[in-house]
């Protein structure tokens, strides 16, 4: 599979099982660390929607071979805590992220100065007014993780939790009746 191959299949509109399919060709092609470059650098010159499109069908690709071979993303995890992660701008690839990154997290910890990174950018997005509901619940998980790891992370955990249960979707208050609200 060329870059330019992948480019054309993401630009496509996909389904639960294409998009698995296409990991299972990712794989297979040996071309994890061309779609995770893709979605990491996105394509210059595609339109606002193209570009949009790439990132989250790249992202979905990505969030789902992540979830079933963890393994084999094995060797994009150092550039996405150090790079990717903190540079996502793209709002919906920016729930794919979290949810990858909430993981990662929750099995292994990067050195101090990374993990410092991630939090402080897990901490934009649980308090950007302008994110979706489902990137500030991934960035609070990542932010749960971060507890006892980095240390302001403790110190503004009940201020963050308290904030975001003023006009709380029913989303954040059922995860903050279930996770955030408990001792780690």
């Amino acid at each position: 599979m060329t870059r330019t191959e992948l480019i054309a299949i993401l630009a496509e509109r996909r389904t639960a099982h294409s998009t698995d399919e296409l990991a299972d060709r990712v794989r297979r092609d040996d071309a994890i660390g061309m779609l995770y470059a893709l979605v990491s650098n996105p394509v210059q010159g595609l339109s606002g929607t193209e570009r949009h499109r790439l990132l989250f069908q790249g992202g979905y690709v990505l969030e789902r071979i992540y979830f079933t071979d963890r393994s084999a993303f094995q060797p994009c995890i150092e550039d996405f805590c150090r790079r990717g992660f903190p540079g996502c701008e793209d709002p919906s690839l920016r729930r794919l992220f979290g949810k990858i990154m909430a993981d990662l997290l929750a099995r292994s910890c990067p050195e101090a100065e990374v993990l410092e990174h991630i939090a402080e950018t897990a901490a934009d997005w649980a308090t950007d007014p302008q994110a979706k509901v489902a990137v500030r619940i991934w960035a609070v998980e990542i932010l749960k993780r971060c507890r006892g790891r980095v240390g302001w992370v403790e110190e503004i955990w009940e201020d963050l939790v308290e904030s975001l249960a003023i006009g709380a979707t029913p989303g954040i208050e059922s995860r903050m009746r279930r996770s955030w609200l408990r001792k780690r």
